[in-house]
């Protein structure tokens, strides 16, 4: 039973902090629908796309979570061949996932009759996000992990439930961001 309780205290206020983020995900959503739309190639894919960089993010806190644990790695912020290899893995499978995302979503939208507009500034818009996405959540989730880990917390009951809403947050903030910047 305390196992259970020392889960629920710190997954609840997580868990609460993450459904105000979703309510400001929506908000940003919908109050830039126009921007979005007027690209309907990234209306298909942004589903996916938030799905793409919550998932990563999730296996890294995982795997530094499990380092941790296990020591591999050191609870310092400092960098290490564990943690390069980690980001190195994971760069080279979201380059993988954002291309075939990027095929499959053209060739959905193709069928589907979606007018494809500037393929290669979708393709810049798509890329600039994912990889400045990666490269902050990697240095926010490593931190983090560090620093719960180093106060006798879990990173995973607090920063899976945390990425997952930032990421839907800012995955569709980035794209209008890139949006407004290159048109």
């Amino acid at each position: 039973m305390d196992y259970f309780k020392k889960i629920f205290k710190e997954s609840i206020i997580i868990v609460l902090i993450s459904s105000v983020m979703g309510l400001f995900s929506g908000t940003l959503l919908s109050s830039n629908e126009l921007i979005l739309a007027s690209f309907p190639i990234i209306l298909l894919v942004l589903p996916a796309l938030n799905s793409l960089i919550g998932d990563i993010s999730t296996v890294l806190v995982s795997r530094l979570t499990s380092h941790l644990y296990l020591g591999t790695l050191s609870p310092k912020i400092q960098t290490s061949d564990r943690l390069k290899q980690d980001f190195y893995g994971l760069l080279i499978t979201i380059l993988l996932s954002l291309v075939a995302l990027i095929s499959i979503g053209y060739m959905l939208g193709s069928l589907t009759g979606i007018e494809i507009i500037s393929p290669l500034l979708i393709i810049s818009i798509l890329s600039s996000t994912v990889l400045i996405l990666f490269g902050l959540m990697f240095v926010f989730l490593f931190m983090g992990s560090i620093l719960l880990f180093r106060k006798g917390k879990d990173p995973n009951n607090l920063l899976i439930p945390m990425v997952t809403s930032l990421a839907d947050f800012l995955t569709p903030l980035f794209i209008i961001i890139f949006i407004q910047l290159f048109i």
